[in-house]
């Protein structure tokens, strides 16, 4: 298991040799994806495999988050950890169900 450990105080993100490993992999699949681009203008399947590796890595080791604040359509930036807040709870009486 990768650990990586953000401080709450400084923001300092410490990782593990594995985790540091990963990335370096996931750069440089990233890197040969992104000179078949340019050379062939294309882009194989393998490499968007490659990129959404990538992006779950990043994920995990990093600590990037869904924001709690929004509602959540898949289409939004991601967050830190550290800096995630949930949604304010609304304010008032619940409505009534009609049913």
């Amino acid at each position: 298991m990768n650990k990586s450990h953000v401080s709450p105080t400084t923001g300092d993100l410490t990782i593990d040799a594995a985790a540091r490993r990963k990335l370096l992999d996931s750069h440089n699949e990233l890197r040969t994806a992104l000179q078949t681009i340019w050379e062939c203008n294309d882009l194989w399947i393998s490499d968007l495999r490659n990129l959404e590796t990538l992006m779950h890595r990043m994920q995990q080791t990093l600590q990037f988050q869904r924001p709690e604040n929004t509602e959540w359509n898949g289409f939004g930036n991601w967050v830190l950890a550290e800096e995630n807040k949930p949604a304010p709870k609304k304010r008032g009486r619940p409505k009534k169900n009609d049913g």
